[in-house]
């Protein structure tokens, strides 16, 4: 091998986690790494060891050692026999040939399980999860071709592992635990850490050499929340997303009136761009100035061509969001968060501005900060564009209470679809109130009116996410959620210590009901972490359980 490329695979063998390991109680390493860190253990008890505050204690090999024992110790399959003892269906791996990898790195890519399809019943659960829950609101992939390619032809022959996986990891946010322990995984997070460790793979062995194929795959990519070191957030999947995006040209290759499947795309990343900054507070990737919203008009959802039969019946009760009527809806859902998204961006480059600050680290990075002195004629040119967003949504987008939907189970069509309207009243009803609080430094009499209108959305939000929980839906919202709840949060706090006693219960009631949520979502995605945090510091504070 030339040099470039031993480098590359040395430090994908450096940075590589064994994804097909299932959780296990303790760290126990493999009979050579025993060997080498025996020892070890007590690094405080050698002599030779200078003992440095806050510096990690290592010998000069350690970083090898987890690379070492992978590479020499017994693989653990990453499935095993359930509970009811169901019989393993034959091992299924992709057997496309994989352009420009070399034969070490598919061997190791095989090693790794990169290259293995999960088993047919689980897929099928796993891509009607991804139909109801992701594509609505995130439809990267050409799902007709998808679908037939994956269900239809040979599944092993499909052309891109990478896409094949990354669809796989999105859908797996959403399926029932039982549904991943029946097929062999001690849980659903073993599941999602095992898709994620295998896109992960395929995607720093550059497998996939279509940069189309590699926006997409990262775009879903973006769907893992992990947690603990080296775990990399969603703005980094999307910063390589959108720079591959930049290099192909992605927006000088679209035209005004004709379609292609990159309208979409290059929307998706749009959307997907003004969200991560609201939450992350990091400046916008694709200045307004770049956005053409006539490009609108030429962006389709759907294919008007029928669902082959055999995908219908293998997809069960999820196939109903494949009829025309349903796709026609999520189409419709798709460009009201579009336009959504541009008020969105509106907001941002009106109430903050781009500045080099420090981090916890020590190390400077580029965010957001609040700007001073915005005029409230900006502010009320933003509220209005807001309104008139909410004034002519289309009825079918329009979010309104499960409760007055009779007879449908949480499977249904009308219920899945109410989840993504949901998401777009409430992330409607965070932009209103991020305005309100900037507009709450102006005089007297407006501040209190521009208050009593930010408590009127608290509740609104509060009484959204009290209705979705009781028709056990709550789960089922996508991670951007998290920053709703940090944002409603954030802007119920001061309530709490306020005189007037219903303020203060208005302000409790949001309290619980963005803890209470965080909960549920804290199964899927460990950022919710620090919005029960918060929660639970602010109500410890007004309780009088923590003094500052």
């Amino acid at each position: 091998m030339d040099l470039p490329s031993s480098t590359s695979l040395l430090e994908a063998f450096s940075n590589a986690e064994d994804v097909d390991r299932l959780e296990r109680g303790g760290n126990d390493l493999g009979p050579f790494a025993q060997f080498v860190a025996s020892g070890s253990k007590k690094i405080s008890d050698q002599p030779h060891m200078t003992l440095t505050h806050n510096v990690l204690q290592t010998y000069p090999l350690d970083s090898y050692l987890a690379t070492i024992n992978e590479l020499l110790s017994p693989q653990t399959p990453d499935i095993f026999l359930g509970e009811h003892n169901q019989p393993f269906e034959l091992e299924r791996t992709f057997q496309i040939q994989l352009p420009n990898i070399s034969e070490e790195s598919k061997e190791y890519l095989h090693l790794k399980g990169a290259l293995r399809i999960v088993p047919l019943e689980l897929r099928n659960h796993l891509l009607g999860a991804y139909i109801k829950y992701v594509h609505p609101l995130l439809p990267v992939i050409d799902l007709q071709w998808f679908l037939f390619n994956v269900m239809i032809e040979d599944e092993a022959l499909f052309p891109s592992p990478l896409l094949h996986q990354a669809v796989m990891l999105a859908g797996s946010a959403f399926i029932e635990q039982e549904t991943a322990v029946k097929a062999g995984f001690s849980s659903r997070k073993a599941l999602r850490r095992t898709l994620f460790g295998r896109a992960k793979l395929l995607y720093e062995f550059e497998t996939e050499p279509n940069a189309y194929t590699q926006i997409q795959a990262l775009l879903l990519m973006m769907q893992w929340h992990g947690s603990g070191d080296g775990h990399k957030v969603p703005t980094y999947w999307f910063d390589l997303a959108y720079s591959t995006a930049e290099r192909v040209g992605l927006l000088g290759s679209l035209e005004t009136g004709s379609f292609s499947h990159k309208h979409r795309l290059w929307w998706c990343l749009y959307v997907r761009d003004r969200i991560l900054s609201l939450g992350f507070r990091r400046p916008l990737r694709i200045p307004n100035s770049e956005v053409k919203m006539s490009l609108l008009e030429a962006t389709k959802y759907y294919s008007s061509e029928p669902y082959h039969e055999l995908v219908l019946v293998m997809l069960g009760e999820a196939s109903v969001m494949l009829n025309w009527e349903n796709q026609e809806r999520m189409m419709l859902l798709f460009i009201q968060e579009i336009k959504l998204a541009h008020c969105v961006g509106v907001i941002i480059n009106l109430l903050y501005q781009d500045t080099w600050s420090p981090s916890p680290s020590g190390d400077c990075e580029y965010s957001m900060v609040p700007k001073s002195n915005i005029s409230q004629a900006a502010i009320t040119g933003c509220e209005q564009l807001l309104r008139t967003w909410i004034q002519d949504l289309p009825a079918p987008a329009h979010y309104f209470s499960p409760s007055l939907l009779h007879g449908c189970h949480t499977g249904s069509p009308e219920i899945v679809l109410l989840v993504h309207q949901a998401f777009l009243y409430l992330l409607h009803l965070t932009a209103m109130s991020i305005l309100c609080q900037a507009a709450s430094t102006g005089g007297d009499g407006l501040e209190t009116t521009i208050i009593s209108e930010m408590r009127g959305l608290t509740l609104r939000v509060n009484e959204t996410l009290n209705e979705l929980h009781e028709c056990r839906m709550l789960h089922f919202l996508p991670g951007s959620t998290v920053t709703i709840l940090g944002i409603i949060l954030e802007a119920s706090i001061p309530d709490l210590k306020v005189p007037d006693a219903i303020v203060r219960m208005q302000a409790m009631s949001s309290l619980y009901a963005c803890e209470e949520a965080a909960g549920h979502l804290l199964q899927t995605y460990p950022a919710a972490e620090i919005v029960l945090s918060q929660a639970q510091n602010a109500r410890g504070h007004i309780l009088g359980l923590i003094r500052t």
